[in-house]
């Protein structure tokens, strides 16, 4: 694979922009704290973020696995850190310093009750004071919000430098094209979920598992040292795409089931796999898709592939801001949903237009 990979970047730019609407959509889910929510809440919203957690992270770092392997076609391993220090890690301190804060500041209003104003926030170190509740910074204080990708992937890449290096030797090369050929196997795609199963239970003290993504990661950098990965995904995508959507069905709505089993036992073992083959066949499926239908390069493309890390960065920032006043609205639940969606779409893609005309561009992953 020497030519451009087109389908990785749609892919990528379609797995963000698919969080659009699912954090749109966490305004109004019954089930989950958020920054805000709407007064019209939504239980059936529940199990279609479920669905889109199966399978949705797990691709954002597969694809930036499989990019790290193209990267380093033409870096060296000190090359390649020092481009993910500046791609990754200043926009994130930026993000921290100026996308975080208003987020946690409505969080604090909306609920915790504060009053005050935005610069007392920021110059009482109010922002600063550990408040991490329901698994998020919902509630005002300390906290990195959907920044946790940036971070998780610059440690992830700097982790997986050893075996990237190795791969680029001779040796290590042929190795990992036999494993990408194993991969490009149904019984490939069984092991790749026991690896994913096997990095699902290792430690995770903060909520977002290193070890779960870490094996995502290093499955995308892997596959692609073999051209039969994606040509076996894209033959079998129809497969990959049922057994995804079956396997992810019946860990979404298996919950209660799951739950009720004794922990240890092996009916829970049997569901964490199965929750890992949903992961990994979703992928195989998104591969093989977009192999077969986006492998093309576009107008369309051209502008949105370099625009997907800024919008990443800037569009949860826009939700929280539009949410807080949407919600106070006298419409249903629906209209508001409408409007944040609408809102954050003119909100994020303008603020990347405004931004990408401005010489501090750099700054948010702008090249």
């Amino acid at each position: 694979m020497s030519k451009r990979v087109h389908y990785i970047d749609w892919l990528r730019v379609l797995a963000v922009l698919l969080l659009f609407p699912f954090h749109v959509s966490r305004v109004s889910n019954a089930y989950e704290a958020f920054y805000v929510k709407s007064a019209h809440l939504s239980a059936a919203i529940d199990p279609v973020l479920s669905f889109i957690s199966v399978w949705h992270m797990p691709l954002l770092f597969m694809l930036a696995g499989a990019s790290s392997y193209f990267a380093l076609k033409k870096r060296t391993g000190g090359q390649y850190a020092l481009e993910r220090l500046g791609r990754i890690m200043l926009p994130f301190a930026v993000g921290f310093v100026l996308l975080i804060p208003p987020q946690t500041w409505y969080g604090a209003q909306f609920n915790s009750g504060y009053t005050g104003s935005f610069l007392h926030y920021i110059v009482s170190g109010d922002f600063l004071v550990w408040n991490i509740r329901d698994g998020g910074d919902y509630f005002g204080g300390f906290g990195i919000g959907h920044l946790w990708f940036l971070l998780w992937l610059f440690v992830i890449s700097i982790a997986a430098l050893p075996l990237m290096m190795w791969g680029k030797r001779e040796g290590g090369s042929r190795q990992l094209s036999r494993f990408a050929r194993l991969l490009a196997s149904p019984a490939g795609w069984l092991v790749a979920a026991l690896a994913i199963f096997i990095g699902e239970a290792m430690p995770d003290p903060v909520g977002k598992n290193v070890f779960f993504y870490f094996v995502f990661f290093a499955l995308g950098y892997c596959s692609m040292f073999n051209d039969s990965f994606a040509e076996s995904a894209e033959r079998m995508r129809w497969l990959a795409l049922a057994l995804g959507v079956g396997l992810s069905l019946t860990w979404v709505f298996g919950g209660s089931l799951r739950d009720s089993l004794p922990d240890p036992s092996w009916g829970r073992v049997a569901f964490s796999y199965g929750g890992a083959l949903a992961s990994w066949t979703s992928i195989v499926a998104a591969i093989g898709f977009g192999k077969h239908y986006l492998d093309t390069p576009s107008k369309a493309l051209a502008y949105l592939a370099p625009a997907s890390y800024p919008l990443y960065l800037l569009h949860q920032t826009v939700i929280v801001v539009a949410a807080f006043y949407i919600v106070q609205l006298p419409v249903g639940g629906v209209v508001q949903w409408l409007a944040l969606f609408t809102a954050t779409i003119a909100g994020t893609f303008g603020g990347y237009e405004l931004l990408r005309r401005l010489p501090v561009k750099r700054f948010f992953g702008i090249s």
